[in-house]
């Protein structure tokens, strides 16, 4: 478990789905995926740093830290995804 808010900065990972847009995962310290905070939806258009937030279920807790730690900031646009309305999020220049 990350217990830091530094830890999560250091291990914010940013990759690019298949559609290009943002793909957020955090590792643990040796660098293995524990969580993914984005979700990848076709029908939406996103800017290169912008993407949507899984910010329910088991990712609540590393959300608030980021949250916390100012690594994302949300945008005010949401979108549905099944059941939930998911934050569009801007990840920071500096991550």
């Amino acid at each position: 478990m990350i217990t830091t808010q530094i830890s999560i900065k250091r291990k914010l990972l940013l990759k690019q789905y298949l559609n290009g847009q943002l793909a957020v995962y955090v590792n643990d310290i040796n660098s293995e995926p524990i969580a993914e905070l984005s979700i990848m939806h076709n029908s939406i258009d996103l800017a290169p740093n912008e993407f949507i937030l899984k910010d329910y279920s088991e990712n609540e807790y590393l959300v608030q830290q980021c949250y916390e730690s100012n690594l994302f900031t949300p945008t005010d646009r949401f979108v549905l995804i099944g059941s939930h309305l998911c934050p569009i999020c801007q990840i920071k220049s500096e991550v």
